[in-house]
This record gives C-alpha cells, structure tokens and sequence, in this order.
C-alpha cells in the first residue's frame, strides 16, 4: 500500500468514527484503524500527514471524551427514573393496600 492509499483509508475510518455515536461499532474502527497506523512505518509519512494524523486522534479522542459523558449522564437519568418508579410503585401499592383495608 502507498502512502496515499494509507492515508485515504485513514482519513475514511477517522471520518466515519467522528459521525457515530455507537461506541460498539468505534470500537471496531478503532481497531481496523490501529492496524493501518501500523503501516506507518513502511510508507514514511512526511510531516504534513503526520500531523493530519495527530490532529484526527485529538479530534477522535474528544468525540470518545463525549460520547463517555453522554453514556454517564443518560445512566444518571436511568437511575433517577428508576428511584421514581419505584416510589410510585410502593406508594401504589401502600395505597391500595389502605384502600383494602378501609373496605374490610
């Protein structure tokens, strides 16, 4: 593979990882794209794609940095939902309970 064929393909996986939010499916271009940054090496990037490349990474790591606050404040919201659930579940239950034995 030439150098700009490397790239291409690198450009391409980082373009499609900063559109998704799927952290499954980064995952899995993260990985297809760590094997292509392997090849570096053999293609001797000049400075100017190294720092494209660079430049990718930060922009990959804050979309990551996102997508991790996001998952945690979406867990906060399950969890404040769940505690409110089960408080008008047992005061439902208390409820029809008192109305049960009002009845007898």
């Amino acid at each position: 593979m030439n150098k700009k064929e490397l790239m291409d393909k690198i450009i391409d996986l980082d373009t499609r990882i900063l559109s998704l939010l799927d952290p499954l499916e980064i995952s899995r271009l993260i990985l297809e794209r760590e094997e292509l940054l392997g090849l570096i090496p053999e293609v001797k990037l000049g400075l100017e794609e190294a720092y494209e490349i660079r430049e990718n990474n930060d922009k990959i790591m804050l979309h990551l940095r996102k997508i991790e606050l996001d998952l945690k404040r979406r867990l906060g919201d399950i969890k404040a939902y769940s505690n409110i659930y089960s408080s008008y579940y047992m005061s439902s239950h208390k409820l029809k309970d008192n109305l049960v034995n009002e009845e007898i």
